[in-house]
């Protein structure tokens, strides 16, 4: 497993890799469409393939917020360094958003293989004590959490 150290460095590599094959991608599709015309599928090929490499940078710069913001509520609350659990409601609830405590259980079953909505329960409401979580007004029934930060407030 890669330590969290250099996660930032690799991910930093990986969008520099991505961005010089779209560079490359495009520079070969000027030069297709100004000296080949009649390789348009080819054409084709290489806009679907520069769009898939888009859609991978994109998900790149999702990774690295997740990453940021899990190492500063890291940072911030020593307490939760080693609660595999604690750690991935904050994994889940950043990639999804808003989430029900039966919802958070799944999320958290596809991360760790194996959840309880009790264990859950308790770790989300250690969280909302700590600060790092807050309860949602909705119009359901359940208990609906969030990350807390400022953008949300």
């Amino acid at each position: 497993m890669i330590e969290e150290s250099n996660l930032n460095k690799k991910i930093k590599e990986l969008e520099q890799k991505l961005d010089y094959v779209i560079i490359q991608l495009n520079n070969l599709q000027h030069k297709i469409e100004a000296d080949l015309p009649e390789l348009s599928e080819l054409l084709k090929i290489l806009q679907i393939l520069t769009g898939s490499i888009n859609i991978s940078r994109t998900s790149i710069g999702v990774l690295e917020r997740v990453v940021g913001i899990k190492d500063s509520i890291l940072k911030s609350y020593p307490s939760i360094q080693k609660d595999e659990i604690a750690k991935a409601i904050i994994l889940a609830l950043e990639k999804k958003g808003k989430l029900n405590i039966s919802q958070l259980t799944e999320e958290i079953r596809k991360i760790r293989g194996t959840a309880s909505r009790r264990i859950v329960r308790e770790r989300v409401n250690k969280l909302i004590k700590l600060g790092i979580l807050r309860e949602v007004n909705t119009d359901s029934k359940r208990r609906t959490v969030e990350l807390y930060n400022d953008k949300n407030v």
